[in-house]
């Protein structure tokens, strides 16, 4: 650092001695100033966003290189060494752009409340001497009052300005200022402009005396002074203050639903006998402790802004930490080591999805241009990363539809098959839209026309007819089934296939390859569920289950959010998704569209999945009775819903910590929105997914079981 500043040092003076030399009468910076400012400061550690003086305060050097008169004492702030030539002062960083506003002669910000600062403005038009103690003569005393008519000019266009902006706001803003606050401003600018007048009259007159005009110039630029100093004073206790009691309570509300939230689930173990510990000591389970510790790491990384920014990449660690961890049980095991290591690989390529993702430039033919050929539109020329490009998402497509395709011969029956059927053709309906956007097919000629907007909304129609069918058809036909995970794997395959068409379609071509790998991921979980633990012997009724799982689905949802090109800002959103199938703007479908396309992959599929945990038994515990099925289920959403809960509330209590943070309304605060908007639509999510989940379920673990359990 001392390198550098040195090296900063001689090129200034390098500069200043060119100003110098240049300065002369006639030469080209005979009226020049010189500024070299600092957009913020730091502190020794290096800290350069937070709120402390040393961070939000920095240094501005001003020149001049003329012989100034004297500045009046009244409007002189500064320290002077008129050995060294040197003044020191300060001035608020609100009034810089106005002054540097005047002194190039350009319009004042309308949004900016600042006062012309008189030092550096009597630096540029050289009305400032070092020396306090010189007599005045006529001449000087001359060039003062000009001085001070022109200052009191600036001033006056400065406070019609601010006026203005005041007035402005005051009738646009919900909140704005008070009547009292409003009749103040008006008064002390009614004064000002008033004692305006009586000025200009008194200078109109080519006889008057300076001692007489002097004091009159000064008491205007004290008026309107006071009314600038008056309104910023006012725009600081409102718009810098917050109301902390309102803030506390917020917390205060949050922190007890947590509370309740946790209540509810040492409730249900209790209840039900599900247990948390480990069976082969009753100690805790290092899986118990791993999710703890994992959780608040996470919480405690919203703290920093620069976790913030990188807040894919630092769930993509921690879940591949839980990754190395599972890896480590399976090689003590020896079971389960391709899936572990499967899982692993998967971190690391969500990685590089998370790093393409922030450049809104996932695996699509946008990485380069391409050209076709006679023969379907293949060049050799062109690269094969393009056509990769273009042929990895509808292969990933087609392994999707031959998954489901399976699903549906082996245990698939009823309304689900019809549903599920519908999913595979719109796969088709994709692909032939993504193939009418490609520019390496001549097939792509003929569905030009059909491929952009019916396609799409022949899957939007698909698709409302499959959640209308999984919705309604429920309430008049009961299945006839006692396999309770038979049948709520159908349940669940069939509203994730039928929601991921729509989905997949808005995300574009990554949308098939984030699929195809949060479905791999969500395999290799449910394999590796429970191998932490110890098979129970000779324990009836007791359940022991792991939460590890469902952190990992947890960090998986946040990892989709990134690797689909979103981010936790307003420029994160991928507003090009609102218009898939449309050309015209309609507020409604628009704004559905975009809600799907940001929270699909991260929430909507994430809680509908969750019964994946339950549905398939686990490889090292296949002793569950079925009547633990709903109860793990149910204990599997309130665990999840307490970790995004938790994690909601860190974001909360970060950004009332760093409300004074440089980067708090461009970083902490759209965090603060994303995540109070994922809560309510994750606990509105889970509400409904334990509505279609347990409907049916009192046929196959009798009515009292269920009723208890709600």
């Amino acid at each position: 650092m001392i390198e550098k500043l040195e090296q900063y040092n001689a090129v200034l003076e390098k500069v200043i001695k060119e100003l110098q030399n240049q300065s002369g009468p006639g030469k080209l910076h005979e009226n020049s100033l010189l500024l070299v400012m600092g957009d913020h400061g730091q502190t020794l550690n290096g800290d350069h966003g937070g709120g402390s003086p040393e961070e939000v305060e920095t240094s501005i050097f001003a020149m001049s290189f003329k012989d100034l008169p004297s500045l009046p004492s009244e409007f002189d702030s500064s320290s002077c060494e008129p050995s060294k030539n040197i003044c020191i002062s300060s001035i608020p960083q609100l009034d810089f752009a106005v002054t540097v506003s005047s002194l190039l002669g350009v319009p004042f910000p309308f949004g900016s409340i600042g006062r012309v600062n008189p030092e550096l403005y009597a630096l540029a038009v050289c009305t400032w001497n070092l020396d306090d103690d010189k007599t005045w003569n006529n001449q000087d005393q001359t060039k003062l009052e000009e001085w001070l008519q022109n200052y009191a000019n600036v001033l006056c266009i400065n406070s019609w300005q601010v006026k203005r902006y005041i007035d402005v706001y005051s009738a646009s803003s919900v909140i704005g200022f008070s009547s009292e606050d409003l009749f103040r401003i008006s008064d002390l600018y009614s004064k000002a402009d008033e004692n305006w007048s009586y000025t200009k009259n008194l200078s109109s007159y080519k006889n008057g005396s300076s001692n007489t005009s002097l004091p009159v110039l000064k008491r205007q630029i004290v008026a309107y002074s006071n009314f600038l100093s008056y309104v910023a004073e006012l725009a600081r206790s409102k718009w810098t203050e917050f109301n902390l009691k309102m803030m506390g309570t917020g917390i205060g509300i949050m922190l007890l639903s947590l509370y309740c939230h946790t209540l509810a689930i040492k409730k249900l173990n209790k209840s039900y006998g599900v247990s948390l510990l480990s069976s082969r000591d009753s100690g805790i389970s290092f899986g118990l402790m791993l999710t703890f510790f994992m959780v608040l790491i996470r919480a405690g990384s919203l703290l920093s802004n620069s976790y913030i920014l990188k807040e894919g990449k630092a769930a993509n660690f921690l879940l591949a930490t839980t990754g190395i961890m599972t890896l480590r049980y399976s090689f003590m095991k020896n079971k389960m080591l391709i899936e572990a290591a499967i899982f692993l690989l998967l971190t690391f390529i969500f990685r590089i999805a998370i790093e393409v993702g922030l450049y809104k430039q996932a695996a699509t033919s946008q990485f380069m241009s391409s050209s076709s050929s006679w023969m379907l539109g293949i060049s050799i020329s062109q690269s094969l990363w393009t056509y990769m490009a273009e042929i990895m998402p509808i292969l990933a497509l087609i392994v999707l539809g031959y998954f489901l395709y399976k699903s549906i011969s082996s245990c698939c029956w009823g309304i689900p098959k019809y549903v599920i059927m519908g999913t595979i053709l719109c796969y088709f309906l994709v692909a032939l839209h993504w193939i009418s956007e490609s520019n390496i097919l001549d097939l792509a000629h003929f569905l030009k026309g059909f491929g952009k907007n019916c396609i799409p909304r022949t899957v939007y129609a698909i698709t409302l007819v499959q959640l209308s069918l999984l919705a309604i058809v429920p309430m008049f036909c009961k299945e006839e089934t006692s396999n309770c995970r038979g049948s709520l794997f159908v349940k669940m395959m069939s509203i994730l296939s039928a929601c991921s068409s729509t989905i997949i379609i808005l995300q574009g071509k990554q949308g098939a390859l984030v699929a195809l790998g949060s479905l791999l991921a969500g395999y290799c979980m449910m394999r590796l569920q429970g191998i932490e633990q110890h098979t129970v012997s000779g324990t009836a009724g007791i359940s022991i289950l792991d939460p590890l799982p469902v952190l990992q689905w947890s960090l998986l949802a946040v990892c989709l959010l990134f690797a689909s090109g979103h981010w936790c800002a307003f420029d994160g959103l991928r507003y090009g998704a609102a218009f898939v199938g449309f050309d015209e703007f309609i507020l409604i479908p628009q704004a559905i569209l975009l809600t799907i396309d940001t929270f699909g992959f991260s929430h909507i599929l994430s809680v509908f999945g969750l019964p994946l945990f339950v549905a398939f038994p686990s490889s090292f515990n296949q002793t569950e009775h079925k009547s633990l099925f709903p109860i793990k289920l149910f204990w599997i959403f309130m665990v999840y819903g307490l970790i995004t809960a938790i994690t909601a509330a860190a974001t909360i209590l970060c950004v009332t910590i760093q409300r004074r943070h440089l980067m708090v309304w461009g970083l902490f605060a759209p965090k603060f929105v994303f995540d109070v908007v994922g809560l309510i639509l994750t606990d509105l999510l889970i509400f409904v997914a334990s509505i279609y989940y347990f409907n049916g379920l009192e046929d196959r673990i009798g009515n009292a079981e269920l009723r208890r359990l709600w």
